[in-house]
C-alpha cells in the first residue's frame, strides 16, 4: 500500500485498528462461551467474568477506533483539507456550516462509516441487556460489521489525490436541503440496529434459547423499526417538497430497498409479539429476523454496486466492492438459513391442547393468533413482490438487456395486499385469542361497519366510481373507527403504553386513505401564465408577477441572472413569482425555483407547496421564456449564383452581386457589395437587395458589417454573412421565420408550471406520524418488560 492509498496515516490506521479491535472481540467473547456455564444454575469456569471484562474492553477499543476515524474524516471536511480524495470530491468553501458537516455521509466511504460509527454506539446497550446470552450474542453482532471494517479498509475515505485542488467539488444541489443533515443519520441508525435483532435470533439458535431472545430482541426490532420508518417518512416528505415532480413516493429501486426491510421488520415484531404470548412460530420469528438484517445487506448490494446505476438517481457508483458484498450477503444468509435449518428439528412447537382430550386443538379461524400469523404472510409477501421488482435489473440483467419493472406493477399488486390488510387491521380489536364466532365479531362491530359504509358512501357521492378503491376507502374507515375506540378505552383506563398497537393500526388506515384519495382525486393540469395577466386554475386565480431571486431564508432579490451581486451570491436561486389568489379573495404568493445546477450544467427546480388540511396545491416549474423581440433564430445557408432554396415555405434566389471599391477608411479597404435577391418563383417572384461590406487592410482583422435587407413578403428578413468572389458563392442568414413560415411576433415574459391539487394529502403524513407514535409506545412497553425478564 503506497502512501496515495494510505492518505491521512492517522484516520487510515485507526479502521485497521477498529478491524484488529473487531476480531480481537470476536475471539475474546468467544473465549467466554468456552468458559461460560453449561446450564442455567451452574457456576462459570473461574476465568468467566474476567474474560468478559477483557472482551468488552476490546469492544470499546472497536468503538474508539470507528470513533476516532470519524472524528479524524470530519476534521479533514470541516478544515477544507482537499489533499483528500472524499473531501475534494464531497465539499467545498462555500458550504454553510450544517451543509459541510452533512458531507461526512455524501459519499460511499462516509455512508459505510457512518452506518459502522452507530452500530459501534448500539453495541455498548446490546452487551448489557443481552446478560448471560452477551458472549454468543456479541460475537454475531461484532460479525456483522466487521465486513464493513473491510471494506473501509480497503477503500478508506482517507486517501490523497495526486494533486491538489484549490476547491472541492462541492455537495450535489439536490443534497443541499436541511432534510440532508438528518434524512441519512436516521436511516443509517435504522440500518445499524437490525444487526440486533439478527445477532440475537442466531445466539438462540447457537445455544438453543428458544424464548428469551425474543424478550431482549423485540425493543430493537421495534427500534429499527421507528427509525427506518422515520427515514421512510423523511425520505417521501424530502422528495415531495423538493425533486418538483408532485409525487412522495416513486417506487424508485433505492427506495424499496429501505422499505423491504421495514416491512420484514414490521413482520418480524407481529411474530415476535405472537411468540411472546402464545409460545408459537419460533421458525418463522428466526427467519424473519436474518431475512430482515439480509434485506440490508441486499438493498446496500443493490445500491452500491453500480447495478441500479441506470435505473436510479440515488444509485452509487461501482468503487470495486461488489465482490466484498456477495461475499458479506452469503455469509449472512447460508451462515444464517443454514444454522436454522440444522436446528430445525430441535426448535420446540407448542400446540394448543385439549386438557380433557390430549389431542391438539384446531386454531379457530377468527382468533388473534390467525389474524396476525396472516398479517405476517401479508408484510412478508408485500415485502417479496417489491423485492422481485426491485432486483428487476438485476435478473433481466442474466437473460438479456436489464430492464425494470412500470411503477404500475407494485400499483396493481398492492392494491389487494391493501385491502386485506385494512381488513385484518378492522378485525383485530374484535376478536380475542381463544378465537370469536362470526355472529360474535359483528354484533362488536355493528357500528364500526357502519363508520366504514359511510365512509365509502363518502367516497363515491364525491364522483368517484371505482370500486375498488371505494371498497379499500371503506374498509380503512372501518379499522379506524374500530381501532379508535380501542385507543379510546386504553386512554380511560390510563394504559396507555399498551395501546400502541391499536394507534398504529388507526395510522396505517388513515394513511392508506390518504394515499388512495391524494392519488385517485388528484387534479393536474399545466398553465402558461403570461407576465401580468390572470389566469383561473381550478378554483384559484393565478399570476404571474416577475422572475426574482430568492435566498435559503427566505429572502426575495430582485434581479436576473446577469445581475453580478445575485451571481456571488450563490445559495440564491431563481424563482418565479406568482400570486395566488382563492375565491374568497385571500391571495398569497408562490416561488417556485428554477435554477441551474452548478456542477452539472443541468436545468433544476424546486416546486412551491401550500398545505391545508383539506388539500396541497403544488406549484412545479416547468419553463420560463423571457420576454423576446420579433426575431428568431436565423437560418444560414450556403447559396450560388442562379440558386434558390426554400426555408419554412419561402423561396429565395441568388441573383448576383456587385462590388464597389470606392470607399477607404485610413489604411482599411472597405469593400461593398450589393447583393441581389429573388423571392418567390415564377411570375409572382420580387427582387430585393442586400447590402454587405467587407473591411481590408491592417488592423481590421477581416471584419465585416451587413444590413438586414426585409423580404418583400414580409415574412422574414435576409442578411449576407459572407461572399466568395473567386467561386461566385454566397453565403446568407434568414432571420424571423417560424416553422409555419410567418413572421414571429415579440413574445410576453411566460411562465409554464405544472398546477396540481392534491386533496387529502395530509392524511399521508398524518397516518404515518400515528404509525411512528404507536411504535414508539410499544418500543417503550418492551424495553421495560425487556429489563424485568431474564433470558429462558
Amino acid at each position: 500500500m503506497d502512501a496515495q492509498s494510505i492518505g491521512y496515516a492517522p484516520g487510515t490506521f485507526a479502521i485497521w485498528f477498529a478491524l484488529l479491535a473487531g476480531i480481537a472481540t470476536c475471539l475474546a467473547y468467544l473465549r467466554a462461551i468456552r468458559l461460560a456455564p453449561a446450564a442455567a444454575g451452574e457456576a462459570p469456569a473461574p476465568l468467566y467474568e474476567e474474560t468478559v471484562a477483557f472482551a468488552r474492553r476490546l469492544y470499546a477499543a472497536f468503538a474508539v477506533g470507528v470513533g476516532l476515524a470519524s472524528l479524524l474524516l470530519m476534521r479533514l471536511l470541516l478544515s477544507h483539507d482537499f489533499r483528500a480524495s472524499y473531501v475534494a470530491s464531497y465539499s467545498g468553501r462555500d458550504l454553510p456550516f450544517f451543509y459541510l458537516f452533512s458531507t461526512f455521509w455524501a459519499g460511499q466511504e462516509g455512508s459505510f462509516l457512518l452506518w459502522l460509527l452507530f452500530g459501534a454506539l448500539i453495541g455498548f446497550f446490546v452487551y448489557k441487556t443481552a446478560r448471560e446470552q452477551e458472549a454468543p450474542v456479541m460475537v454475531v453482532y461484532v460479525l456483522s460489521f466487521l465486513g464493513i471494517v473491510a471494506i473501509l479498509a480497503k477503500q478508506p475515505p482517507f486517501r490523497f489525490l495526486a494533486e491538489v485542488p484549490p476547491d472541492g467539488q462541492g455537495l450535489n444541489p439536490l443534497l443541499q436541503d436541511p432534510w440532508m443533515v438528518i434524512h441519512p443519520p436516521v436511516m443509517f441508525a435504522g440500518f445499524a440496529s437490525l444487526s440486533v435483532p439478527f445477532a440475537f435470533a442466531i445466539a438462540a439458535l447457537w445455544k438453543r434459547r428458544w424464548d428469551g431472545w425474543v424478550v431482549r430482541a423485540m425493543p430493537w426490532a421495534l427500534f429499527s423499526l421507528v427509525t427506518l420508518g422515520a427515514a421512510i417518512l423523511m425520505g417521501g416528505y424530502w422528495a415531495y417538497k423538493t425533486l418538483g415532480w408532485g409525487g412522495y413516493w416513486a417506487w424508485d429501486p433505492v427506495e424499496n430497498t429501505s422499505l423491504v426491510p421495514w416491512l420484514a421488520t414490521v413482520a418480524l415484531v407481529h411474530g415476535m409479539f405472537l411468540q411472546k404470548t402464545r409460545e408459537k412460530h419460533r421458525k418463522i420469528n428466526v427467519a424473519l429476523a436474518i431475512l430482515a438484517f439480509c434485506c440490508i445487506l441486499y438493498g446496500t448490494f443493490l445500491t452500491r454496486s453500480g447495478v441500479l446505476a441506470d435505473f436510479s438517481v440515488h444509485s452509487f457508483v461501482d468503487l470495486g466492492i461488489t465482490g466484498w458484498l456477495v461475499g458479506i450477503i452469503l455469509t449472512a444468509l447460508l451462515g444464517g438459513l443454514g444454522l436454522l435449518a440444522w436446528r430445525w428439528r430441535e426448535i420446540p412447537r407448542e400446540p394448543d391442547v385439549d386438557p380433557e382430550t390430549g389431542k391438539e386443538k384446531d386454531e379457530p379461524f377468527l382468533s388473534r393468533s390467525v389474524l396476525f400469523i396472516l398479517s405476517v404472510t401479508l408484510l412478508s409477501a408485500s415485502g417479496l413482490v417489491i423485492l422481485l421488482g426491485t432486483s428487476a435489473p438485476l435478473l433481466t440483467r442474466a437473460v438479456g438487456k436489464p430492464s425494470q419493472v412500470a411503477t404500475s406493477f407494485y400499483n396493481v399488486t398492492h392494491a389487494p395486499i391493501a385491502a386485506v390488510m385494512a381488513l385484518l387491521i378492522a378485525l383485530v380489536p374484535f376478536v380475542s385469542w381463544r378465537g370469536e364466532t362470526w355472529r360474535s365479531v359483528a354484533r362488536k362491530a355493528l357500528f364500526s361497519v357502519l363508520v366504514g359504509v359511510v365512509g365509502a358512501g363518502l367516497a363515491f357521492a364525491v364522483g368517484y366510481r371505482g370500486a375498488k378503491d371505494v371498497a379499500i376507502i371503506g374498509l380503512c374507515f372501518f379499522g379506524i373507527a374500530a381501532n379508535l375506540d380501542a385507543v379510546v378505552l386504553f386512554v380511560r383506563r390510563k394504559a396507555v403504553s399498551s395501546m400502541g398497537g391499536y394507534l398504529s393500526h388507526v395510522g396505517t388506515a388513515v394513511m392508506l386513505v390518504g394515499i388512495i384519495v391524494s392519488g385517485v382525486y388528484e387534479q393536474k393540469t399545466v398553465v402558461n401564465l403570461e407576465k401580468g395577466r390572470a389566469v383561473e386554475v381550478g378554483s384559484e386565480t393565478m399570476t404571474f408577477q416577475r422572475a426574482v431571486f430568492v435566498t435559503e431564508d427566505g429572502v426575495v432579490k430582485e434581479g436576473n441572472e446577469l445581475n453580478p451581486a445575485l451571481l456571488s451570491d450563490r445559495r440564491a436561486k431563481q424563482a418565479m413569482e406568482v400570486k395566488v389568489t382563492s375565491p374568497s379573495g385571500k391571495a398569497w404568493t408562490a416561488y417556485p425555483k428554477m435554477y441551474t445546477n452548478e456542477r452539472t450544467g443541468q436545468a433544476m427546480s424546486n416546486p412551491d407547496v401550500r398545505s391545508t388540511f383539506l388539500a396541497d396545491l403544488y406549484l412545479s416549474p416547468q419553463s420560463y421564456v423571457p420576454a423576446s423581440e420579433a426575431r428568431t433564430e436565423g437560418v444560414v445557408l450556403q447559396m450560388a449564383r442562379g440558386q434558390t432554396k426554400t426555408v419554412e415555405g419561402v423561396a429565395v434566389t441568388f441573383v448576383d452581386f456587385q462590388v464597389d471599391r470606392s470607399h477607404l477608411e485610413g489604411n482599411a479597404s472597405k469593400v461593398g457589395v450589393v447583393a441581389r435577391f429573388r423571392e418567390g418563383t415564377g411570375e409572382a417572384a420580387r427582387e430585393f437587395p442586400a447590402k454587405f461590406a467587407m473591411f481590408l487592410g491592417s488592423g481590421m482583422d477581416g471584419r465585416s458589417e451587413s444590413e438586414e435587407a426585409p423580404l418583400p413578403g414580409g415574412k422574414g428578413r435576409l442578411k449576407v454573412r459572407r461572399i466568395s468572389a473567386s467561386e461566385g458563392a454566397i453565403e446568407v442568414e434568414l432571420l424571423g421565420l417560424d416553422p409555419a413560415g410567418d413572421l414571429r411576433p415579440a413574445a410576453p415574459e411566460t411562465f409554464s408550471v405544472d398546477v396540481t391539487m392534491k386533496p387529502l394529502i395530509s392524511l399521508v403524513w398524518a397516518g404515518f406520524y400515528l404509525i411512528m407514535a404507536g411504535a414508539v409506545l410499544a418500543m417503550v412497553r418492551r424495553a421495560r418488560d425487556a429489563r424485568r425478564a431474564s433470558l429462558a
